[in-house]
């Protein structure tokens, strides 16, 4: 993996070079140096490779895939006739 690609995953998990350096314990100036690299460090590569799993698990919870269909049953238009809309009289007229 190259720096250009460690640097676009870091940005497609909303991370910066900050993340990276406190979750490697490197420099910053360290990560930075792997530009005139061909590859990143194995260590590095298999950290970003595990934090874009992580992150692709936690966008993809089925916790809310019903939503929309359960909000539009509690909308169905034949409830109409069970409400009752200021057809009591008030306080004053009993």
């Amino acid at each position: 993996m190259t720096y250009k690609e460690f640097l676009e995953l870091l940005e497609e998990l909303q991370l910066d070079l900050d993340s990276a350096s406190e979750a490697l314990d490197l420099e910053i100036s360290e990560i930075e140096s792997w530009e005139e690299e061909e590859e990143i460090p194995k260590p590095a590569e298999k950290w970003i490779k595990k934090e874009k799993v992580e992150f692709a698990t936690l966008n993809n919870t089925n916790e809310d895939d019903d939503f929309e269909d359960e909000e539009n049953e509690d909308l169905d238009v034949n409830d109409d006739e069970d409400l009752d809309l200021g057809n009591e009289p008030d306080e004053e007229e009993k």
